[in-house]
């Protein structure tokens, strides 16, 4: 494969994140295999063209100017289940994790249910909801480099804290990953996760383009309850608004730009600092050109 041949050109990351929102990237390639990863890394090697992992594109904020370089979107999707614990490609669906896990009567993996975005974006963020995270269940992670060496690392060696690992900020990809349940009953798996889903549905707006969590919860507290009490729910800058139905997302309710969102962001984190003293840090990813 030539670069001339490499990939879709200025390809609008909006059709491709969450929020909707997002300039193009200069190359867009889809891969559904470890050998189309590994493959597509390979020649972006070759050519020296900056990588850019894309999962789910959740948790992502891409900026108006797009992604410089190649941007992968990991469709590589597999899961097989046995002895308790889920084995997973790296852009495996969460849900689909925790279906999998489900069916097999494995418990402890049901919340990944309702947390969007694939595997390896999971373990690149430390994701997490309703009282679990990564850190908690993984077994360990199959890693790779840009030069296409890869290695098995255990959670120890990731440097997981609270949304974040030792990951972020660095080209290592994330190929597999292993993730530990316990012995269980499926219909009990299975009762969990709608019980999940339908409290995930009461309280966030899953009917708007969002990012999920826009900012991590400072210690002791909810951002989402400091973005409400500084009056700000509902507060809307261009097509971007503090979500009416939870105040800790920010939602698309048009054609929103991301310097829309960002200066949103940074009203509230001004607000909450004023108010209350208190210094919100962003969950959300801003990449790309800004």
């Amino acid at each position: 494969m030539t670069a001339a041949a490499f990939g879709v050109r200025n390809e609008p990351m909006a059709r491709h994140t969450s929020l909707k929102v997002g300039g193009p990237a200069d190359i867009f390639v889809r891969v559904a295999s470890e050998a189309d990863l590994r493959g597509a890394v390979a020649v972006a090697r070759e050519h020296e063209i900056p990588v850019f992992m894309l999962g789910g594109g959740t948790n992502l904020l891409v900026s108006d100017k797009g992604i410089r370089g190649v941007v992968l979107e990991n469709a590589w999707s597999e899961a097989t289940a046995a002895d308790g614990i889920v084995t997973a490609a790296s852009g495996t669906p969460l849900a689909h994790v925790a279906a999998v896990a489900a069916r097999n009567g494995i418990l402890g993996l049901e919340w990944m249910a309702t947390v969007p975005g694939t595997v390896g974006g999971a373990v690149h963020g430390n994701a997490g909801a309703f009282g679990s995270e990564i850190a908690d269940v993984l077994v360990d992670a199959e890693l790779m480099d840009l030069d296409g060496a890869s290695w098995t690392a255990a959670p120890a060696d990731l440097g997981f804290a609270y949304r974040t690992s030792a990951l972020q900020g660095t080209p290592t990809i994330v190929l597999r990953a292993r993730l530990r349940g316990t012995p269980g009953d499926r219909g009990t798996a299975v009762r969990r996760i709608k019980e999940i889903a339908n409290e995930r549905a009461a309280k966030q707006p899953l009917a708007q383009p969002n990012t999920g969590s826009i900012f991590r919860n400072p210690p002791g507290d909810f951002a989402g309850r400091l973005i409400e009490a500084a009056g700000l729910k509902g507060r809307a800058l261009g097509k971007a608004m503090v979500s009416e139905k939870h105040a800790n997302f920010i939602v698309n309710t048009g054609d929103a730009s991301a310097a829309d969102v960002r200066e949103l962001m940074g009203l509230c984190q001004r607000e909450v600092r004023d108010r209350f003293g208190v210094e919100l840090v962003p969950e959300v990813e801003m990449v790309g050109e800004w």
